[in-house]
């Protein structure tokens, strides 16, 4: 039998069936389109992975942290057992800070590293809501450890689980997807200029 638009329908196969048939790759197609324009909306890489509702989220959490009046305290001691327990799970990274005196962790100059290190982190996650800034601070902060010889991205990494594993412990309403999202694209940047 022939159907209205000229087509022969087979079998149980209907006029709509056999239409709907032949739209299948134009769907294909809108469905491609779609998908590049998903892809190409994001406006920096870092809305690959770390959403806008992602970034508020941290940031509201990292403000969390910082209320107290002491803050820099609490920040010289956060960062001071984190770089300890990098070395620690890393020997070969002890000598990376041996200028600093890591030999007394107490120390002003390894109190002021773990400030900065703390700081550095601190203005990449205000960055958050500014692509444009945060690329330029990771990029300088890429800069910065690459020429350091020794550093390396397995040094990063260890950065990155310890951080993971304390901030739940302190933070009430710890958010893993939107931290790990968010925080492996600040590292994976900074240490995208280091071999492995």
């Amino acid at each position: 039998s022939r159907s209205a638009g000229g087509r022969i329908a087979f079998g149980s196969q209907s006029t709509i069936a056999v239409r709907s048939r032949s739209n299948r790759p134009k769907m294909f197609r809108l469905a491609v389109l779609l998908g590049l324009v998903a892809f190409c909306a994001a406006k920096s890489p870092i809305d690959q992975c770390c959403s806008a509702e992602d970034r508020n989220i941290i940031q509201a959490q990292w403000k969390q942290l910082w209320r107290d009046t002491e803050s820099s305290k609490i920040k010289i001691g956060f960062g001071r057992q984190i770089l300890l327990k990098v070395v620690e799970l890393n020997p070969d990274a002890k000598d990376l800070f041996k200028a600093v005196n890591v030999e007394n962790p107490t120390s002003g100059e390894f109190s002021a590293h773990a400030l900065r290190v703390l700081n550095g982190l601190d203005m990449s996650i205000n960055l958050l809501k500014d692509p444009e800034a945060l690329e330029a601070a990771l990029d300088h902060l890429a800069d910065q450890h690459q020429v350091r010889a020794g550093v390396k991205k397995a040094h990063f990494k260890t950065f990155a689980d310890i951080l993971q594993a304390a901030l739940p412990r302190i933070l009430d309403d710890y958010n893993a997807m939107s931290w790990k999202g968010c925080f492996r694209y600040i590292l994976t940047t900074i240490a995208s200029k280091l071999s492995e």
